[in-house]
């Protein structure tokens, strides 16, 4: 099940490119057709690069991984912040200083600075000091909070990188890749694939499109971590996936049953074939002929003799002991 339906993708115009003669040649497999000049995203690629990469973020979050949303152009800037937000993570959406993530620990001393600049104004510093200079810390504040305010909270680097036009946040891509994080980005027909990890292709020019994009990848986060899940799925596509499930469970239970019925018939096979056994034994033991008991003639006799050879019809005319015996021995 994929984890936006193509309804939806459809909706928020995921699928439309740029001009053919803004392209780049690398988004070749991406894309479907073309339509009045503009290239058609193959959005069936789309959702299986949006499955694969939702996995990946997921494995990453459920390490206690933490991920930095970039998005510096208007289309993102609000997707970026969302997103965070929603999932406790850090965003950068204004512009992205050189060095956030190779020169972490300069980041890091501004992002003091701009701290101390907060409690000079809780403490009452500003009442002491001359108006000129505190308008000038307060420029100085408001330019650090519009840069620094998203990754203010950020102790160390991030596992992941989530862009939005890898052409615009080229430097942050490139910094990623010295560091070895990995970059989900989306990507559209003017930009090279091989800058991020995870491509997602798709119109990086439509708000609608980048907040679909963007918050079904936050989802993988959120649903790790026990946040807001937003529904990218359809009625249509749930059912769906009901009657898929149904099947599966149906199929498992006639496999479960033709199991039971085939021990059952062998079990049944294997007592019948003990009871013919039986009887073969009973019938053989009833063929067997009585064995005769053997009689000992000599200590009867003349007169018993002469009885057990009239009852076998034996004439003993003129016989003796010994010839009677020995007729009746034969």
């Amino acid at each position: 099940m994929s984890v936006v339906s193509m309804n939806y993708l459809l909706e928020a115009g995921v699928h439309f490119g740029h001009q053919k003669r803004r392209w780049n040649p690398k988004m070749g497999e991406y894309i479907y057709t073309t339509r009045d000049d503009i290239y058609i995203i193959d959005l069936q690629k789309t959702s299986k690069c949006l499955d694969k990469a939702y996995e990946a973020l997921k494995t990453i979050a459920e390490d206690g991984g933490k991920v930095l949303f970039v998005g510096t152009k208007k289309q993102a800037q609000e997707a970026a912040e969302e997103s965070a937000t929603r999932t406790n993570m850090y965003f950068v959406n204004e512009r992205w200083l050189g060095g956030t993530l190779t020169n972490f620990r300069t980041i890091r001393s501004r992002v003091r600075r701009m701290e101390e600049i907060e409690k000079m104004e809780e403490d009452g510093t500003f009442d002491l000091l001359p108006k000129k200079e505190v308008i000038g810390l307060k420029k100085e504040y408001e330019k650090l909070n519009k840069n620094l305010r998203g990754i203010r909270d950020m102790k160390k680097l991030p596992q992941a990188l989530v862009i939005v036009d890898p052409k615009k946040e080229e430097i942050a891509i490139k910094e990623a890749r010295i560091l070895n994080i990995p970059v989900f980005g989306v990507v559209d027909t003017n930009c090279d694939p091989d800058m991020v990890d995870y491509v997602i292709p798709g119109n990086d020019d439509a708000v609608r499109s980048v907040k679909l994009l963007i918050g079904a990848l936050t989802n993988a986060i959120a649903e790790v971590n026990g946040n807001e899940v937003i529904d990218y799925i359809s009625e249509e596509d749930k059912s769906k996936k009901d009657k898929k499930a149904k099947k599966e469970v149906k199929k498992e239970t006639r496999k479960e049953n033709k199991k039971e019925v085939k021990e059952e018939v062998k079990e049944t096979k294997a007592k019948e074939v003990k009871v013919e056994e039986k009887k073969e034994v009973v019938e053989e033991k009833k063929e067997e002929p009585a064995k005769e008991e053997t009689v000992d003639y000599s200590k009867m006799t003349v007169a018993e003799l002469k009885e057990v050879a009239k009852s076998k019809n034996i004439s003993t005319t003129g016989m003796k002991k010994a010839d009677i015996i020995e007729a009746l021995s034969k």
